[in-house]
């Protein structure tokens, strides 16, 4: 039974001793590319696995966030924000690099069946958990049970994940350290989908053992895995205290400091205020405060398209507003994105291009998705010709939405599209403000018919996992298809090409057919700006991928 994690309202002045009362415990003093080929790993490069590089032994970096969902180490019951601390524990089954390319991790190859509905994955010898026992075949045979498993079509928290695990047919050990996946249909973006690349739900390794002997609470309240760092000490809602695992096989990944404390601080003023004061060296920040970052002596830190902003139409095959596509294309045409982009987040955080998770780096991107203009003139006549001429007869609806830490003005963003509903369509909109888990929840399940849900999203480069998730299962959370033939077979057409060399065509295909029937839209993706204090000489975070990225390369004055 997954724990449910606390909640605790932090209401923090910009005092340090206010600081330290609200988070616990005293932080210590102390341009992108395509991915390789999918259909194997032969001419990637191996881990390293040489000597172990010179580390400094007594030297802390310290991170704080604004958001850190359930706070569950178990990839079936993560959501995205969980990545955020996922990925220092865990080792990936594949792991990638700045230019969004795969690379091997746990696993040295991965080839596909001719037929594309089979994934043959070849192990790393060598490795080992946290506990010091070795990660073995049965180990990532209970990983993909766990996670694809019949249980996780009914307890996996993620939409996406609910639909792999509906379409996987079997899994199986194919010799002392090879498996082979099968799917129902093909699935070229698997090994993404299973990559440090992506969300960070799926592609981490369970340690079947200690699993079974303390249980998935027992798990959840102190996990071990593979990854770079061993957790030290977890306090809900407060912080998680890591340190270098000196075994961690990847040597060149390897920290050069020796621990990793972070601290959750829903307040951007607090966490600067503490980066301010040397209290922290690396926070999630958000354009307005990047002139008090720099007065500090702190710089920003860019990492480039890692969310996008994301507007959900969802359960539209119901006898629900939305139902009629030129209804779903006279909202969008009604909202003028240039001002919120400006208004709300300027300076280059944030571009009004790419359709939501097709950002113009991802696979698929095309011009012919990005954000429809700001056209009064054509969202009336849409809405017109729909049945409802000067929103007359239209339904009262609300907009949903949360606090982000990537998109830190949904709640205003939500509010300005609302007046502009208002204005230029006459139709009679509010906005409600919920809890992130929450509020999915309701998503999932059907609650928002007839409503609109904004949210911020995770980038990606290959979006086949959340387009199967979305379009291609008709019984799936998330779906926003409307259950249509048409849509499902676009999905799918574009999922079974396996060819690398062709991927691109057919995602395109898919994604402009789909962004014409409009069940979701958005104004752009957004830059995620990191403040960095004088203690980190360099970071080089990925582009492409959510959330703090590539914490080996941090390096300290």
């Amino acid at each position: 039974m997954v724990r449910v994690k606390t909640i605790i309202l932090m209401v923090c002045a910009v005092s340090l001793v206010l600081l330290i009362a609200c988070g616990g415990d005293t932080p210590s003093q102390e341009s992108s590319g395509k991915a390789t080929d999918t259909s194997g790993s032969s001419q990637a490069k191996p881990v390293s696995t040489s000597a172990p590089a010179q580390v400094k032994k007594s030297q802390t970096v310290r991170v704080m966030n604004g958001v850190w969902s359930n706070e569950l180490w178990t990839p079936r019951d993560g959501v995205g924000e969980n990545a955020a601390y996922g990925r220092q524990l865990h080792a990936y089954w594949i792991t990638g690099d700045e230019n969004v390319q795969m690379k091997p991790s746990v696993l040295t190859d991965w080839a596909v069946s001719a037929d594309g509905l089979s994934w043959d994955l070849t192990l790393r010898d060598g490795i080992t958990f946290h506990n010091g026992e070795e990660l073995t075949v049965d180990d990532a045979l209970f990983t993909l049970d766990f996670n694809f498993g019949d249980e996780a079509k009914e307890k996996a928290l993620s939409p996406s994940l609910i639909a792999e695990a509906e379409d996987t047919e079997s899994y199986e050990i194919t010799g002392p350290n090879t498996l082979r996946i099968t799917h129902k249909s093909p699935k070229a973006y698997f090994p993404f989908f299973m990559s440090e690349l992506s969300f960070g739900v799926a592609g981490v390794v369970l340690p079947e053992d200690y699993f079974n002997e303390v249980g998935i609470d027992g798990y959840n309240e102190a996990p071990i895995g593979a990854g770079p760092f061993k957790l030290l000490e977890h306090k809900i809602s407060e912080h998680m205290k890591f340190e270098r695992f000196e075994d961690f096989f990847n040597t060149d990944r390897r920290p050069s400091y020796s621990n990793l404390d972070m601290y959750l601080v829903p307040e951007v003023s607090t966490r600067v205020a503490a980066l301010r004061a040397d209290q922290v060296d690396i926070i999630e920040a958000n354009l307005s405060v990047a002139n008090q970052v720099e007065s500090g002596g702190g710089r920003i830190v860019w990492a480039n398209e890692s969310s996008y902003m994301w507007m959900i139409l969802p359960n539209c095959d119901e006898d629900v507003f939305c139902n009629k596509k030129e209804v779903r294309q006279a909202l969008d045409y009604a909202i003028d994105k240039n001002l919120i982009v400006e208004e709300l987040y300027g300076g280059g955080a944030a571009i009004a291009k790419g359709w939501v998770y097709v950002t113009p780096s991802a696979l698929g991107y095309s011009p012919e998705v990005d954000p429809y203009p700001f056209d009064v003139a054509k969202a009336q006549s849409l809405l017109a010709a729909a049945g409802y001429p000067g929103g007359k007869g239209a339904p009262e609806f609300n907009i949903y939405t949360w606090n982000a830490g990537d998109l830190p003005y949904l709640p205003e963003q939500a509010q300005l599209i609302a007046d502009m509903w208002k204005k230029h369509l006459g139709l009679k909109v509010d906005v409600v403000v919920g809890e992130a888990s929450t509020t999915r929840e309701k998503w999932y399940a059907g609650e928002l018919a007839g409503h609109v849900l904004l949210r911020s999203n995770e980038a990606r480069w290959d979006g086949g996992s959340i387009t199967n998730a979305l379009y291609g299962q008709w019984d799936g959370r998330a779906h926003i298809g409307g259950r249509r033939e048409d849509t499902k077979a676009a999905a799918h057409e574009a999922m079974d090409v396996v060819d690398p060399s062709l991927r691109q065509a057919a995602f395109e295909k898919a994604y402009n057919f789909l962004f014409e029937e409009h069940y979701e839209f958005g104004g752009g993706y957004v830059n995620l700006p990191w403040g960095v204090g004088p203690k980190i000489k360099s970071w080089s975070p990925w582009p492409v991928v959510p959330y703090q990225t590539a914490m080996w390369t941090i390096e300290l004055n």
